[in-house]
């Protein structure tokens, strides 16, 4: 949990002095025990049905918890230091007036190294399979969904590279694209 601390610190943008606090709803805490973070933004920022909290976020993390059982213990703490990082990289964005375009791009930002810093390129093939099984059926493939992907892909293959991560699934598809499979 440390390292999501320090990787959501390197993200988050510093709050300047001319934040303009939201008038409405509480303090959004960020939690990996459940999504309502994202219902506590939407209440702020109010961007409705195609906004990031409501549009992108609230239905995948709803999905994903549904199925998280599911997962291996590794893809299990994934996702829950996936989710944590997630909503505190938009920690600003729900104590500051904030529009709608810099929340999703703001939130955008946050993924490839949130994914990445939570072990995204060391998920098992089951884990990945659930995981994309909830991407194709909550209809997430975006544009930007497969924008980030492929940012996330190339992480995972730079930390291959670097001796960061080892084997599994990136070590696969790195030699397929060599040609050594």
């Amino acid at each position: 949990m440390l390292l999501i601390k320090a990787v959501s610190a390197l993200i988050i943008p510093l709050v300047s002095a001319t934040c303009v606090p939201w008038t409405t709803g509480g303090t959004c805490t960020a939690t990996s025990a459940s999504c309502t973070f994202y219902n506590c933004l939407e209440g702020k920022s109010n961007c409705g049905p195609t906004g990031y909290a409501l549009g992108y976020a609230l239905p995948f993390c709803n999905a994903i918890t549904a199925v998280s059982s599911s997962l291996s213990a590794n893809g299990q703490a994934w996702y829950s230091n996936t989710k944590y990082c997630l909503q505190d990289a938009l920690a600003t964005e729900a104590e500051c007036q904030t529009s709608c375009s810099d929340i999703y791009t703001n939130a955008f930002a946050s993924h490839v190294p949130c994914y990445t810093s939570s072990g995204f390129c060391s998920l098992s093939g089951h884990d990945l399979k659930i995981f994309f099984q909830v991407v194709g059926v909550n209809g997430t493939v975006s544009n930007d969904g497969l924008a980030l992907f492929g940012a996330v892909l190339q992480q995972c293959v730079s930390l291959y590279q670097s001796g960061s991560v080892s084997g599994g699934w990136v070590e696969w598809l790195v030699k397929t694209l060599d040609g050594d499979i």
